[in-house]
């Protein structure tokens, strides 16, 4: 049944937004890890279009720095996640051919 559960739930992320619909209530672990280059970074984890927590990263010049942020959230049937910047002010966020940011969700149990 476990197995099953993880399967059902990863066919809830949208690649293209970005956004987790949440189809199995219970308790989730969420993480994200995001580089920075060329300026700051701020990142929120979003529940439902509300501001979970934020990560900001200050931009020092000619480096490759990273911000990493994560919570454990009780999520309902239709609760969204997603992490999005918000301010095009620290929007700094870098990828490169071996660099990469990730946002993973994981169901910790069912409710």
């Amino acid at each position: 049944m476990e197995a099953r559960l993880v399967e059902t739930a990863q066919r809830y992320y949208n690649p293209q937004t970005g956004i987790f619909t949440c189809t199995i209530p219970g308790i989730y672990y969420f993480a994200y890890h995001v580089h920075c280059k060329g300026g700051n970074v701020w990142v929120a984890l979003m529940k439902n279009n509300e501001p979970v927590m934020y990560t900001y990263d200050e931009y020092k010049k000619g480096l490759l720095d990273q911000a990493s942020g994560s919570a454990v959230l009780p999520l309902r049937q239709g609760d969204t996640v997603h992490i999005q910047l918000p301010s095009d002010q620290a929007a700094g966020l870098y990828a490169g051919q071996y660099v990469h940011s990730t946002f993973s969700g994981y169901l910790l149990y069912v409710m």
